[in-house]
Parts: C-alpha cells; structure tokens; sequence
C-alpha cells in the first residue's frame, strides 16, 4: 500500500533525474560526469528510502550541482527547466518535488551567470530575460506547494543575481549590426569596425564566418 502510495512521487523523481541526463554536458569527458552518473544512480536506488524518510532533496540538488559541472550552459539549463516544469504531478509530495527541482534550476543559472565573462550588454540583457521568467515560474512553484522556506530563498537570490547582472553591464557595449556594399575579409572588416585587425577573430565568432577572408555584407559587431 505504501509503495503505491509513493509511486506519482517515484516516478516524479526519475523523470526529473532523466530530464537531468538528457540536458547535462559531455558527461564521459569530465570527471563530474561519472560522478553524476553515481549520484544519479544511487538517488535512484534508494529513493523510495529517502522519500519515506523525507531526505529526498539534498542527494537531489547534489546531482543538480554535478551535472552543472558538466559544462550546463544557461540556455541548457532553461530547457531542463522548462521539462521539470511540463512535468505531471498528481499529489502534494509531488508539487513540492517538482517545486524543488524548479528552484535547483534556479541555483544553477545563478552559479553559471556568476562565472560568465559577458562580452556585451546585449549578451546580459538576453540572459536577464531568461532569469525573469525562470525565477518567475520558479517562484509560483514554490508558492502553489506551500515551500515558503524555497520561495524566500529564490526571491532573494533573484534580487542578487539581477543586481550583479546590472552592474556588469554597465561598462560593456552592445551588439550593434552593420552592413557593407560588398563582402570583406575578417581582417578589412574588423580595422574598418575598431580600427584595430588584432580583434577579427571577435567578428568570426559572433558571426559564425566560415572562411576569414569571405566575410559577409551584412553582420553583427560590438559597439565599442
């Protein structure tokens, strides 16, 4: 009885440990990758204990925290978001899991925009929106499964995160598009955009040029 009991919750966990796996980076190139393999594997053994014993979330935001070590990326993260948050949740144990797993979402953008080294306001402004509409979600999750401890920690970590994020945008210049008569090289383009050739690399990445010496008309370029 107790089994069934638990079971909208059990498979609640391993959906949101599937979603995990699916979205973490290159697990068999670092080491976090076998550790989030082991981690995941024995939250999954041992669930139906932990549950019963309500000792459920900390080897989950454990298995969060690895698979951000993998190399999660923000917009990584927001997809395993959005799949936590499609999840179905049938019972209260349930919300409150979802809930949870919604905010180590959370946690994990913050630590990711916090070791970025942003190269325009633009950049920041993008993530910015995403934060807004995480942490908005988020929060509401918090709210609907009565986790008032979660829903003030995320109220408050939002506030940091936009804060730092504002600040750092400050000094930086935007992206800003530009358009020629006719193709250039990387090269011609970046003295003719800076003043300076040394920074052509710069518009090959942003641009994604295929070949430095047939850059096209029309791109996107710093401000400054």
């Amino acid at each position: 009885m107790s089994l069934r009991r638990d079971q909208p919750a059990l498979d609640l966990i391993g959906a949101v440990l599937d979603a995990i796996l699916a979205f973490c980076g290159a697990r068999d190139l670092v080491a976090a990758g076998a550790d989030l393999d082991a981690a995941v594997g024995d939250l999954r053994a041992n669930a139906p204990r932990l549950l019963r014993q309500a000792a459920l979330f900390s080897p989950l935001a454990a298995c969060f925290s690895l698979a951000q070590q993998t190399g999660l990326t923000v917009d990584a993260v927001e997809r395993l978001r959005v799949t936590i948050a499609g999840l179905a949740a049938s019972d209260a144990r349930s919300v409150l899991i979802r809930a949870r797993a919604l905010a180590f979402c959370c946690i994990q953008e913050a630590r990711i925009t916090a070791a970025t080294a942003f190269a325009s306001r633009t950049e920041i402004d993008r993530v910015l929106a995403l934060v807004a509409g995480a942490f908005d979600v988020s929060q509401n999750a918090a709210a609907d499964a009565g986790d008032a401890a979660s829903y003030r920690a995320l109220v408050g970590l939002r506030a940091l995160m936009v804060r730092d994020l504002t600040q750092r945008s400050r000094p930086l210049p935007r992206l800003v598009t530009y358009t020629f008569g006719r193709g250039r090289s990387s090269l011609t383009l970046a003295q003719r955009l800076y003043g300076d050739a040394g920074r052509a690399d710069e518009l090959v990445a942003e641009n994604e040029i295929v070949h430095p010496l047939f850059a096209p008309r029309a791109g996107r370029a710093l401000s400054a």
